[in-house]
């Protein structure tokens, strides 16, 4: 071969082996980095406060053959709330089916509640709390998945013949689905779920030497974030007890001897935070 061909034969297989090479590795490597890039907050972290209204309502066996109902009503009292969501692979993995596990912690604390039965104004206390391991694949704008966890709803009142205090206690799990009306500004998520309560706290054998009950809740959210990281959210609540009670309790005659009633509440609530 001749000494003037030598250096454009090195050339030209230069940039037939190495230069493609180089180019396919630079193609693999954008989409990587683009999918670093989180489409989703992987921290939300909001407090804020409501209005709340709950009712209870009991039909008890009197002792005697009939029945006697016995009623609660709260009104609107002050709510104060908080809600946290987090992605722990937000950012980690690019993957989307690993994007999609979020932690979830939700809860509420009543403020000023007052109680009156039989003219006798009853100092109450109220909070709850739910925490949730959950699943919300994305796919666009969509989100699809759902969440399971424990909470307690506390209700405190004075020692009273008409409602004792209780401690509901419960497994929950159900379905979720959010969608970007307008991408981070709007956003509108929905829960719904059901509530298997397993500890009741006084209401155990309040009315009777054997209870149980289930719940159900639904929840509607419309929440966005800007790109400083603030965030807001309008949320809706409502959450409902079917409670039975069997059997009589010789401990306690004066609160009942059997029946059911039902516990129902519903939440408004105006939340503010910061994302990331």
């Amino acid at each position: 071969m001749s000494p003037s061909l030598r250096p454009c034969v090195f050339a030209a297989l230069f940039v037939v082996l190495v230069v493609p090479d180089q180019a396919l590795a630079n193609e693999n490597a954008a989409p990587g980095a683009q999918e670093e890039a989180p489409v989703l907050p992987i921290l939300v972290l909001q407090i804020g406060a409501g209005a709340r209204f709950r009712n209870i309502n009991l039909d008890l066996g009197d002792g005697a053959g009939g029945t006697e109902n016995r009623s609660f009503e709260t009104g609107a009292y002050f709510d104060f709330a908080w809600h946290l969501l987090v992605r722990p692979m937000g950012r980690r993995v690019s993957k989307p089916s690993v994007q999609a596990i979020v932690l979830q912690v939700d809860g509420g604390l009543g403020i000023g509640l007052k109680a009156e039965i039989s003219g006798i104004e009853l100092q109450t206390n109220t909070w709850r709390m739910l925490g949730q391991f959950g699943y919300l694949y994305p796919m666009d704008r969509l989100e699809l998945g759902g969440l399971v966890g424990v909470g307690g709803d506390v209700f405190d009142i004075d020692l009273n013949f008409v409602l004792p205090s209780s401690r509901i206690i419960y497994a929950r799990f159900g379905p979720a689905l959010s969608y970007q009306i307008v991408p981070r500004f709007l956003r509108f998520r929905a829960d719904f779920g059901l509530r298997f309560p397993f500890y009741l706290g006084r209401l155990e054998d309040a009315f009777g030497n054997e209870s149980s009950g289930i719940g159900l809740d639904a929840a509607l959210t419309f929440q966005g974030w800007l790109h400083v990281g603030f965030s807001y959210a309008v949320r809706f609540v409502w959450e409902y007890y079917r409670l039975r009670f069997s059997g009589s309790n010789m401990n306690v005659p004066a609160m009942g001897d059997g029946g059911d009633g039902n516990d129902h509440a519903l939440t408004i609530q105006f939340l503010f935070g910061w994302s990331l």
